[in-house]
Order: structure tokens, then sequence, then C-alpha cells
């Protein structure tokens, strides 16, 4: 199973789920769960993340470092979130499970407390970021994990315990 792990507070009912072939995790994940790749868009959060190795690190093309690798493509991705999506494709994924996906519902991160450089909460839910997963749901399964309707043409759910179901079997 392919995941992906956004911020939002749902995710950590999940953190102590089994390993699955491909994890993608945005931010400070590593802080909770070992993944195979992590994708940072802010400076300063690639800043303040620690490297470990047998890790894959990606960014945008202003942030390159010798750490972070460029995230490819021509769909737009404006946060860590989209940027994992996008990630997932690059890497060959034809169905991605979208773990902690709260937009629309709150601005919460389970991370709040590490952006100490914020003066307040980003918003969540853009236009440019549901079209992101509007365009690659035309290319691949795109699936999130969430007992809330999500009205993302193409984007599909399964609620939380069939997703608990499903990672047992």
């Amino acid at each position: 199973m392919n995941v992906i792990w956004f911020n939002g507070p749902s995710a950590r009912q999940f953190l102590d789920m089994p390993a699955q072939t491909l994890e993608i995790g945005c931010n400070f994940i590593e802080r909770h769960r070992r993944v195979h790749h992590v994708c940072a868009y802010d400076r300063e959060c690639i800043q303040r993340l620690p490297i470990t190795e047998g890790v894959g690190y990606w960014t945008r093309k202003a942030m390159i470092t010798p750490q972070f690798q460029l995230v490819p493509g021509d769909v737009k991705y404006s946060c860590s979130g989209t940027m994992a999506i996008r990630l997932a494709c690059h890497l060959g994924a034809q169905r991605i499970y979208v773990i902690g996906c709260d937009w629309q519902h709150t601005n919460d991160s389970i991370y709040d407390s590490a952006y100490s450089w914020r003066s307040g909460k980003p918003r969540k839910y853009t236009l440019s970021r549901r079209d992101t997963m509007v365009r690659t749901a035309q290319e691949i399964e795109l699936v999130l994990v969430s007992d809330r309707e999500v009205s993302y043409a193409g984007v599909q759910t399964i609620g939380i315990k069939d997703f608990f179901k499903l990672i047992k079997n």
C-alpha cells in the first residue's frame, strides 16, 4: 500500500499502523514515524529537519539543497502535502491513500508546536491545493482516509474503520 502522511489531527490514530510499501510524509513526520520520503516546502522546515540516512528528502525548485531533491513534474503543487502527492506519482504509485488530510475542517497540525517561526496557523485548504488533487486523481487512484465526505472531482474516500480493516489484512 502507498501512503501519504499529511499532518492533520486525524493522522494521530494511524501513527502506529504497520509499515507500508511506500510511505511519504510531510515536514516533521519523522518525529512520530519512519517513512521512505519526506517532503518539505518551507525553508524553515528544511533548515530544522534532521536528515536520516536511507530517507529521501524532497522540496520545490527554490529550496533545493544537497540533501533535498526537486519533486519534478508539470502539475503544480503549493505545499508539502500536494508535493508529496506529486512525488508519489513521480515514483510510479498507481493508488495512494492520504492520511491526515483535514482540509476544510481545521487548520490544525499535529506539529503546530514545531512551527515556532509562524505567527499563526496558515490556511490549509486552497483552490490551488484542491486542483492539484483533482488533476492527480485524473492520473491515478487518489483515496483520502476520512469519515467526512470530500467533494473533489475524482478523489475517492475510505472511511476510517474500513481503512483499519484494510491495513490489518
